[in-house]
Parts: structure tokens; sequence; C-alpha cells
């Protein structure tokens, strides 16, 4: 694992992909599709993905892709990149900046390496899961935030409980500071950089999941499913500094 190597790759990648994403930013003319799952895509989506895929084919041709516009290659390699072109395409479509490019790489099946890419904030984060970089500056998480003092990040408020326990969610929120919607990717850069304290989606796909992992354990915070097992291989998440996280997995659990 050369995380110098990995991270300049996708540090120039993200800097070719975000031309196209920005390209579409605030039109209001762009033209959004609804796929099977009701879920929104644009053109950038699916070209931002495509460019990341041949770039990937070309330097590690060996290596396995999987990606949330297109099918699997190589699904049986040993290396697998996670890529979500458009992390928040409901977010880029409506003109807000928290959407961001993730990548994620892979080795059977446990991340090793991953990065976010805000195009428009000009931000990008990136990590081996030992140490946490935005823009090559190291961050951390916050520690030692007492649950009542602690900002609490969700993507989507309601979908909580159409997909968990909704009583158990409402018990967290009343014991924290604050709730906001800074969701998405978004919500996971401000934990992993210490301006929030707690980030839960209730629902995730892969490409949602991978670049997480590392970016958050770098960064000296905790990353779950919603029961508190691997995230590589659960369709929830869980994160929060480390002295909080248990604390948030058995109210949710309640």
């Amino acid at each position: 694992m050369n995380f110098d190597e990995f991270d300049e790759f996708t540090r120039k990648l993200c800097l070719e992909t975000q031309k196209t994403i920005l390209s579409f930013y605030e039109n209001p003319d762009m033209v959004v599709e609804t796929k099977s799952d009701r879920s929104p895509v644009t053109f950038a989506d699916k070209e931002t993905e495509r460019e990341i895929r041949e770039a990937i084919q070309v330097l590690y041709p060996e290596h396995g892709i999987k990606g949330e516009e297109y099918e699997d290659l190589n699904p049986n390699a040993a290396f697998t990149w996670i890529i979500d072109p458009i992390d928040g395409t409901k977010t880029f479509t409506a003109g807000c900046p928290l959407y961001g490019t993730m990548i994620a790489l892979l080795l059977e099946g446990e991340p090793i390496f991953g990065c976010i890419n805000f195009p428009a904030l000009g931000k990008r984060i990136s990590s081996d899961g030992h140490s946490t970089f935005v823009n090559g500056d190291l961050v951390r998480a916050k520690a030692d935030k007492p649950l009542d003092e602690a900002l609490l990040l969700t993507t989507d408020y309601f979908e909580v409980a159409k997909r968990q326990n909704g009583r158990a969610f409402e018990k967290l929120v009343s014991k924290t500071k604050m709730t906001r919607t800074w969701g998405d990717c978004y919500g996971y850069y401000l934990l992993a950089t210490g301006n929030a304290d707690i980030m839960i989606d209730p629902i995730a796909n892969p490409w949602d999941v991978m670049a997480l992992v590392p970016i958050i354990r770098g960064s000296g915070a905790t990353i779950t499913d919603w029961f508190g097992n691997n995230p590589a291989q659960g369709n929830s998440i869980v994160a929060a500094n480390t002295d909080l996280h248990s604390k948030v997995v058995a109210i949710l659990n309640s």
C-alpha cells in the first residue's frame, strides 16, 4: 500500500473530473433523470464516473472497479476501486455546494484508502486509515465532547424513521445540543475535521460508505454500521468521536 501514490493519482484525477462537474453546477436548466430506484442522476454523474474508470483502467488494469452508474469490472480482483461520482446528486442539482466525488480502494473487501473531493469548495480530504489530510494538512476529529454538547448531523432527518428506529433516533436528538442536515459526504468531512461530533445515515450503498472508512478512522473518530459492526459489510453508517460512538449506537438501538 503506497498512500502517496494513490493520493497523488486521485488528486490529479479529481482536478480533472471537477471540471466536468462544475460545468453543470448551478445550471437551472440541468437535465435530471430518475433511475429505477427513484434516485436522480445527471450527465455529470455518468461522465465523471466514466472518466475515473478510464483513468483507473490505464494505470491499474488488473484492479476491479465498482461504481454507482455502471456495471462492475473485474469483480474478483484483490484490489477494487469504489466510485461515487457525485455523492449528493440532489444537493448538486439544487445548487448547494455540499456534494463531493468519493473514491475508495479496497483490498480483499476492506477499504485501505479513501478520498472525497468537494469541487465547489476547493477541498479534498484523503486518508489511508491512519492519518487524514485536507489539501495536504493533517486534520483530527474532536475528542472529549459530552453528548449534551454534541452537534449531530444526518443527510435526511425524515429518512431515519423509514429505515431504522425513529423513536430511538428522536431520543438521541433530544440528548444532543443541535441537529442539522449538513449531510451526504460533507457531514463526514465536518466530523473528520473536528467541526461536528456525530454523523449518521440509516441506509447506505457501498459507494456511499467505503471512502469514509479510512477517512473517519484516520481522523481518530469511529465508524460502524447502525448496529456497531464493520461498516464495510453493512448498509448504514454511524460515525462519531470515539468518546461518543458507543453511547450513540446504544441509544439508536435502545
